[in-house]
């Protein structure tokens, strides 16, 4: 076999992100972050558009930083690599999700590694187009809480919804203590506080959205007691 001849890989594509994370690191220091905290998953290979599409994957504790802090998805333009065959600097088509490298839409993607010289880029001017995020988690959240109203949702930090798993159970987030912990709902609309470090990690707080909103009025001082 002509190992020449051989597809890219996943570490190709984990030395371009980071190398682009710190060729931009004065204008967008986050991404170089988001990629210390994750890691290339697989990679796969589209055809309509032509693209390498990369899925990253996350620790419980690192999902949770990248839900609350890179809730992003963008294209960013400005960045070329050096094309071997016509030997010039090619602009790049670059998707990112959660402020890290998510799509790069390119002509024979399983051989981009071949094609460019993966190791020769350079910025000029960034631009940012920013795209609509969908939170499935959200969606599931929104429908566990239908009984509330449109003033008690906006107490609320569904926007930032994420999943989490204990005990075998699934939680979305409605509130972030900002400590590592939260008050989440089940599908049911029961609500929970959720603590890492406590022995009791998943305590009940109510069985009904309604219910949660007699204890909270929108200051998270009020939960202390219940979330210790």
């Amino acid at each position: 076999m002509n190992i020449f001849n051989r597809k890219i890989k996943q570490k190709h594509l984990e030395l371009f992100a980071i190398k682009i994370a710190e060729l931009l690191e004065t204008e967008l220091p986050q991404l170089k972050k988001a990629i210390g905290i994750s890691r290339i998953a697989g990679i796969s290979f589209m055809q309509k558009p032509s693209a390498i599409f990369i899925l990253r994957g996350y620790n419980p504790k690192e999902f949770e930083e990248i839900n609350r802090n890179h809730k992003t998805c963008f294209n960013l333009t400005g960045i070329s690599v050096w094309n071997r065959k016509t030997e010039n600097f090619e602009l790049l088509k670059l998707n990112y999700q959660h402020d890290t490298l998510t799509k790069i839409e390119i002509a024979n993607p399983e051989y981009f590694h071949k094609t460019f010289d993966l190791n020769r880029i350079q910025k000029s001017e960034i631009k940012l187009d920013h795209l609509k995020m969908e939170n499935p988690d959200q969606k599931i959240a929104e429908k566990a809480l239908k009984t509330l109203t449109k003033e008690q949702l906006k107490l609320l930090e569904l926007d930032y919804t994420f999943e989490i798993e204990l005990d075998e159970k699934l939680f979305y987030t409605i509130l972030d203590m900002e400590d590592g912990n939260y008050v989440a709902v089940d599908k049911k609309g029961k609500i929970y506080r959720l603590n890492h470090d406590h022995e009791e990690r998943v305590k009940l707080i109510s069985n009904k959205p309604t219910d949660f909103f007699k204890i909270y009025n929108g200051e998270k001082d009020e939960l202390e007691n219940i979330m210790n």
